[in-house]
């Protein structure tokens, strides 16, 4: 998207952040870093264990970060 805006493709940005929003979107619904770390497990990139004070997403976070992350091909 940047290297699309940066080398003047402007339209080609504009189509890349709107496909991006809702992905992005779905890695602030909670405090942050928990969306991540979810994210991230569900990716199989970490372990789903966390430690204190950190606490896991609701279900029903997890349910939106998961469509996120299928709809953004990565599921």
């Amino acid at each position: 998207m940047v290297s699309a805006f940066l080398g003047g493709n402007i339209e080609k940005a504009r189509v890349l952040y709107f496909k991006m929003l809702p992905l992005v979107k779905a890695m602030f619904i909670e405090t942050n870093p928990a969306p991540i770390k979810a994210a991230m497990k569900m990716l199989g990139m970490i372990e789903p264990d966390l430690r204190l004070p950190m606490c896991g997403v609701s279900k029903a976070s997890e349910e939106a970060i998961r469509l996120a992350l299928s709809e953004y091909g990565l599921l």
